[in-house]
């Protein structure tokens, strides 16, 4: 889920499960102090208590073999595609971190690639606070928008630019074949500014271009050479 601005924009996103008589809600620290002084602020008069927890390791797992937890570990799979694992809680104290010993680490980096050729941004380095816009990062093909929903902060902003078709560009992930790029890189072809890299990492680019320019291509899976001789491939 996310909290937008009155304006629609981009504020936080962060996960919610239901555990017993409450909610978790997981959140990186980066929105943390922003995120719980709002839900003070929303508070209002319920009867509804907000507590700091800082006794839980959030892990990602990738096995078809997942190990077998107590029942105070929590654990689901990722809400926002079928392809980004399984979500873990794990207590700081829990025997169940012998079992997390078995399995193997990987770089932060492996992880970030499987986002991105899943179009999944990571918001705290593709995303840009009061200014990134939903749609145009994806936001309603990874469940994270419920069209049905009641009234909530930026909607009207959001819907508006779904049922009147106003998204003109949106991001699209690409595997750099030679060439260098980087993040920031305005994407020109044949002098013609097509959109910008948002971030990379190894070989795989995510990128912000505009749809009108690019939709066959992206479509077609075709191939992209910029006026810096960089060649891309949409994935």
């Amino acid at each position: 889920a996310c909290l937008l601005t009155p304006q629609g924009k981009f504020s936080s996103d962060f996960f919610i499960i239901k555990y017993l008589n409450h909610y978790i809600i997981e959140i990186h620290e980066k929105y943390f102090d922003s995120f719980y002084s709002k839900l003070k602020i929303y508070k209002l008069s319920s009867k509804v208590e907000f507590k700091k927890n800082t006794d839980l390791l959030s892990l990602i797992m990738f096995s078809k073999h997942i190990p077998i937890f107590s029942k105070n570990t929590m654990f689901y799979n990722d809400p926002r595609n079928n392809n980004l694992g399984v979500k873990a809680y794990i207590d700081k104290e829990s025997n169940d971190l012998k079992l997390i010993t078995k399995l193997k680490e990987y770089e932060f980096d492996i992880y970030k690639q499987i986002l991105m050729k899943n179009l999944v941004p990571n918001s705290t380095t593709d995303l840009i606070e009061n200014k990134s816009l939903l749609l145009e990062n994806n936001f309603q093909n990874i469940n994270a928008i419920d069209w049905d929903k009641g009234c909530y902060i930026g909607q009207e902003i959001t819907a508006r630019m779904k049922y009147r078709s106003l998204l003109k560009k949106q991001i699209y992930a690409l595997e750099l074949l030679s060439g260098n790029i980087s993040s920031g890189d305005n994407i020109i072809q044949k002098d013609i500014n097509i959109g910008r890299v948002i971030s990379k990492t190894g070989q795989y680019v995510l990128c912000m271009l505009k749809i009108n320019l690019i939709e066959n291509k992206s479509f077609n899976k075709e191939q992209i050479k910029t006026d810096s001789n960089a060649l891309l491939k949409f994935l």
